[in-house]
């Protein structure tokens, strides 16, 4: 009697496991706002990462959030399912992605990072500003993103908007339009980064001098 009700248990946590799915999603946000998650929702295909707005804000914020998804008799093959950012009610859907790699000896894929905006993310970047300096700006010069700066102490990484990233993304990615850090009497190569697979941020640094 004792060894059979133990079966039984055993037998129903070993279904149970089977039945519940994981999946470890990592999304990062670019809005006009501070941002706090509200949880997730998972029905069918598709996966639903809500968040609400705490307050609205004219610059571009960047907002990080790790979700452990778990759920009962359902798919979670980040391969194919729709995710969606729900923010306050408006639907947002990533165009870039992105897998999360483990750190184990087989480096085995652990998940997705999606990358989601408002806005066009092709014509958002992050700019890393060196120590000592204050981002004023950019411009486009004889096939050269210029990266403007003054002496001063500014915020380490600008989040930016700009046409001229959309405009260029192809080459920056691609390192046939150079990049330049300058505060006007010395100049810092740059290094421009995709920062995952399809419509994306560029991650923008700089180099040596």
């Amino acid at each position: 009697m004792i060894i059979g009700v133990f079966l039984l248990l055993f037998f129903g946590a070993f279904v149970f496991s089977r039945a519940m799915k994981t999946a470890e999603i990592y999304v990062t946000v670019y809005y006009p706002g501070e941002l706090e998650a509200d949880g997730y929702h998972v029905k069918d295909d598709q996966i639903t990462l809500k968040f609400h707005v705490l307050k609205g804000s004219d610059d571009l914020k960047e907002h990080f959030e790790n979700f452990k998804i778990r759920c009962f008799l359902c798919s979670l093959d980040l391969e194919n399912a729709t995710v969606v950012v729900d923010i306050d009610g408006t639907p947002l859907y990533p165009t870039c992605r992105d897998y999360i790699m483990s750190f184990d000896k087989g480096g085995n894929i652990k998940g997705m990072h999606y990358i989601v905006s408002p806005y066009n993310l092709t014509e958002i970047a992050k700019i890393r500003i060196p120590e000592g300096y204050v981002f004023r700006g950019l411009k486009f010069k004889n096939n050269t993103l210029i990266v403007l700066l003054s002496p001063g102490n500014g915020e380490e990484v600008e989040i930016i908007r700009s046409n001229t990233i959309a405009e260029h993304q192809e080459g920056l990615e691609g390192g046939w339009i150079k990049v330049v850090y300058t505060d006007g009497d010395r100049k810092w190569k740059g290094r421009v980064y995709s920062m995952g697979k399809g419509e994306c941020p560029v991650l923008i640094e700089a180099g040596g001098s």
